[in-house]
């Protein structure tokens, strides 16, 4: 892709202003069309710069799996390496050149597979194909590991190529593309860390086939096509849940988090039951236990799972749960409820095996697109602004007649209103982190290029269906059920009281009251439990 001779590597011009961004600059992403020799340049960006010889030089190439490296980075490294005297450890993936500099191949597939790295502190780390990275992989790699040793005369920096596309557009293309869609300026960010982003499109490539152009010019997607020759970042998105966070990243409030230590859930919380069906693989059956708290959020504390397990053991294993825990309500995928051609459908069959009467999902026009939008909202964790003139002023009349002819709690609520410290609690879904295939389904989810306001469809979307279900009954939960709200809220107060006063007496009493005795227990482990088959 780039012109080369037996004893010599010639630039384009474009590589040549990527490879002239000064080492001031901790991060450089070099990207756009696919024939713009992206993989070369990382390769070689140490050699030409002749960080290779310096001993103290540790440099570390990533791409997201292995087979990636083994397959296409490595032989054509081969190429360049060699000629400098350097020799391959195949067992550790390292080249050392003469000097002692060391140069590392490395994979990310998994999230945790960063932690790999904790101890090298790298001078120079190349990001290949950046999109297929998470953010939170990248930030970590970058911002933690990538250092420099005092006297060294060796950057710290991090230098990434990419095409448009895959699961990391959406923060790749906010963090470098959009504070300067046409490149070539440098951003400096509040921490005063400076990044660059330098566009490349197949024209930029004069080395490049012409057979090759002509191959990308007859893609039939249109988004792909204009991603791949021209390198637009708008032909298309990422990962369509890009606000969700498994951890905490830097530079974001502590409260920007969804999944979370699992905890005891007090047993007076309303449950949630969701069930996608599925039978062969890749699909499967997937159930999703969700509880709500006083305070509106959703808490995901459990999941089950089975593959070619036939309804009847399935639903003999979740009806303990169910006759143990009771959830309110319980959702089943639209789909159970088709006429098979036989006397039982499989939602009979499902409601059957449970004892208890299942709700099909909503099947309607536009429903999978508004589940998604529902999903981003219980996902939000920045507070809505609220425009001044939007908030009515406060009426102390009002107040006083809803003292006299409402109730105490309506009272209170409007009093409440006119706090500052009324602010929402967010996000409103939390997860555990033993859910472990609904956390990777909801970070696996990209948008669908027929339908670019939906999902696309995906091996292992099952969990993702299923929250979709459950967050929709948890919010009709919100709307339709206000007095048994009050009550949860009511609850919670006797509880909070007793921790502070340790008065069993009132509680009892207080509990009685509420006429949640038979259901308000303050001690009771929950049931834990997880199939796959």
């Amino acid at each position: 892709m780039i012109k080369s001779t037996e004893n010599s590597w010639v630039p384009t011009p474009k590589q040549t202003r990527f490879l002239s961004i000064p080492f001031s600059v901790k991060e450089a992403f070099y990207a756009g069309a696919v024939g713009a020799g992206k993989s070369d340049i990382l390769l070689l960006y140490p050699i030409i710069h002749r960080l290779h010889e310096n001993p103290k030089f540790k440099g570390l190439f990533l791409r997201r799996t292995f087979p990636e490296l083994k397959e296409e980075i490595i032989p054509r490294s081969q190429d360049y390496f060699r000629k400098l005297g350097a020799s391959y450890n195949k067992n550790d993936k390292l080249w050392e050149f003469p000097s002692g500099a060391l140069f590392f191949f490395g994979h990310c597939e998994n999230e945790d597979d960063v932690h790999k790295y904790d101890s090298m502190q790298p001078n120079y780390v190349a990001f290949d194909e950046l999109t297929s990275f998470t953010e939170w992989q990248y930030l970590y790699i970058t911002l933690q590991r990538v250092r420099t040793n005092i006297g060294s005369n060796l950057p710290a920096i991090v230098r990434s190529a990419s095409n448009p596309g895959n699961i990391g557009h959406a923060w790749v293309r906010k963090r470098f593309i959009d504070p300067c869609p046409e490149g070539g300026s440098i951003i400096q960010s509040k921490t005063g860390l400076k990044r660059i982003f330098i566009p490349a499109t197949v024209e930029d490539n004069p080395y490049i086939d012409p057979a090759y152009k002509l191959s990308l010019l007859s893609i039939p997607d249109r988004a792909e096509r204009e991603s791949k020759l021209y390198g637009k970042w708008d032909a298309y998105e990422g990962m369509v849940f890009e606000e969700f966070r498994d951890r905490n990243f830097p530079e974001e409030p502590e409260n920007a988090l969804h999944v979370i230590d699992e905890f005891e859930i007090p047993d007076w919380w309303p449950k949630l039951l969701a069930i996608d069906w599925g039978f062969a693989p890749p699909a499967m059956t997937y159930a999703c236990w969700g509880a709500i708290s006083p305070d509106k959020r959703v808490y995901i504390y459990r999941e089950n799972f089975w593959q070619k397990t036939h309804i009847s053991s399935w639903t003999s294993y979740l009806k303990e749960l169910v006759d143990l825990e009771n959830p309110r309500q319980i959702k089943l995928c639209y789909s159970a409820g088709q006429n098979r051609g036989q006397e039982h459908t499989v939602e009979s069959e499902i409601s059957e095996g449970l004892g208890r009467t299942v709700e099909l999902s909503d099947n309607r026009s536009g429903s999978r697109i508004s589940g998604k939008m529902l999903l981003h909202e219980y996902l939000r964790w920045k507070q809505n602004y609220i425009p001044t003139k939007e908030i009515p002023l406060y009426s102390e009349e009002y107040a006083l007649w809803l003292h006299r002819n409402r109730s105490e709690s309506e009272y209170r609520s409007y009093l409440r209103s006119y706090t500052q410290d009324e602010v929402e609690t967010l996000p409103k879904l939390q997860i555990f982190n033993t859910c472990k295939l609904l956390i990777n389904a909801i970070k696996s989810c990209s948008y669908d290029k027929t339908h670019p306001q939906d999902v696309a469809e995906f091996p292992g979307d099952d969990p993702y269906d299923t929250i979709r279900y459950l967050i929709d009954a948890a919010d009709r939960y919100f709307e339709e059920s206000s007095v048994e709200y009050q009550k949860l809220l009511q609850t919670q107060s006797i509880i909070n009281k007793l921790n502070e006063t340790q008065d069993w007496t009132s509680f009892y009493r207080n509990a009685q009251s509420l006429e949640f005795q038979d259901q308000v227990r303050p001690v009771r482990r929950y049931h834990r439990g997880q199939v796959s088959a």
